[in-house]
């Protein structure tokens, strides 16, 4: 059977797309959150990217109608050829990531999560995040086990208290969730932490599935190719919340994003 519709539902913080019929599936983001610390005020802003400074090439003089490079001019060049090879050593890192991740073939794309194949699942979704991103020029996302801590109790809690949220009906928001995992430091430590979550019943179920329909919303596709995240988390349970399941069997999935900005 095929969709027969679509209704949207928006929320503080959350963006859920239902398809009514067999199979179903819902998506909800969190767009980034970015605090910045800024001679010990905090403040929160729009997330930006970053621009680069011109740097000053080093001066040169000359002596006695002859050219000749005085210490300090010597000094800074060496600094800049410094830099120069590790922008280069980066870039070559960068490339070589980039590259691994396109030609790593992902297994499991297609299972159904049970409690037998949790783990697969999660590989198998980092993998295919991780290749969306390479195919876009930015770097994979390495796993955190705390931000899939944070992802796993959130998706069991979804299906357990019957919601389908970003913040708890409690009031706990992503963030609150992350810095009680201990991925945040300190208050002194600034961070952008942003969460994806999902859920598909039957054929919408599989990782393949989810990582598609997160890929072809705007805002849950912003947050996979966020080139600032560094870090990542992904929780699954092959269970769906009642209210939204319809009965049918199916999964819920959660993916944490994070970097601290120091």
């Amino acid at each position: 059977m095929g969709r027969k519709g679509a209704y949207l539902l928006t929320t503080f913080l959350t963006c859920a797309v239902v398809f009514a019929g067999a199979p179903q599936a819902a998506l909800a983001v969190a767009n980034p959150l970015h605090r910045a610390r800024h001679a010990g005020v905090k403040r929160h802003r729009p997330c930006s990217r970053a621009h680069g400074s011109r740097r000053t090439p080093p001066s040169r003089a000359c002596v006695a109608g002859l050219r000749r490079t005085s210490p300090a001019s010597a000094h800074a060049r060496h600094h800049q050829q410094a830099r120069s090879s590790s922008a280069a050593q980066r870039a070559a890192a960068r490339a070589a990531a980039i590259s691994r991740a396109l030609a790593t073939q992902c297994e499991n794309t297609q299972i159904t999560p049970d409690a037998s194949n949790l783990g697969a699942a999660r590989a198998a979704v980092l993998c295919l995040i991780n290749h969306q991103r390479a195919q876009n020029g930015e770097l994979p996302l390495a796993a955190d086990s705390r931000l899939a801590s944070v992802a796993q109790s959130h998706v069991e809690e979804l299906v357990a208290d019957d919601y389908f949220a970003h913040v708890s009906p409690s009031g706990v928001t992503p963030v609150d969730r992350v810095r009680a995992s201990g991925y945040i430091p300190g208050p002194e430590f600034g961070y952008l932490i942003g969460e994806n979550l999902a859920w598909g019943t039957l054929t919408l179920s599989t990782p393949q599935a989810i990582v598609e329909a997160w890929m072809a919303s705007p805002e849950h596709r912003a947050n996979i190719l966020e080139s600032r995240y560094v870090d990542t988390g992904i929780g699954i349970t092959p269970a769906v919340p009642a209210s939204f399941s319809g009965g049918s069997q199916g999964a819920t999935y959660a993916q944490e994003f994070g970097a601290l900005i120091t």
